[in-house]
């Protein structure tokens, strides 16, 4: 009786564990989200320290600082304009442990000059990387045998190709 109590504690343990592990992924993603939702003007390094924390290194030169952030499978490095104190880009890199196989109905869900960048996201999912400047947006999603680019302009979506 004792071994079968000890099998159910460890069982419990597993699922807590593996139920940790999936709120993290959608804590991310909900970061991501959130860091979306910023614009240039309203991304301050006080919003985005509340956000994210502190940084795990932080790169200056002489126009700009980079912050980079290391989250399990993930990295973000935002860039700062030492002049005007506003971000100037950010770029995010998540590594896909499973790769799934990319659906074509989604691509009917995308159009050109209607689905934003929150849209896309909301959508698609995490990208598996992404490029956030001023005025252009980038995403990248990695499928079992092909990739699918996304491309904004002022946060809306400008075109896309899957290769």
């Amino acid at each position: 009786m004792k071994k079968v109590k000890k099998h159910v504690f460890l069982l419990v343990g597993i699922v807590l564990v593996l139920s940790t592990r999936c709120l993290a992924i959608d804590a991310s993603s909900e970061e991501l989200l959130s860091l979306m939702n910023l614009t240039p003007a309203t991304a301050t390094q006080t919003r985005i320290t509340s956000l994210l924390g502190q940084p795990t290194k932080i790169e200056a030169t002489k126009k700009r600082t980079i912050w980079y952030y290391d989250h399990n499978n993930t990295k973000l490095a935002i860039s700062w304009n030492l002049k005007t104190e506003l971000l100037e880009k950010f770029s995010f890199n998540s590594e896909v442990i499973k790769k799934a196989v990319f659906d074509n109905r989604l691509s009917a869900k995308l159009q050109s000059g209607a689905t934003d960048v929150l849209q896309a996201l909301k959508l698609l999912g995490t990208p598996k990387d992404m490029t956030i400047k001023k005025a252009t947006q980038e995403m990248h999603y990695a499928y079992e045998h092909n990739v699918l680019r996304l491309f904004f302009r002022d946060r809306i979506l400008v075109d896309y190709c899957l290769y």
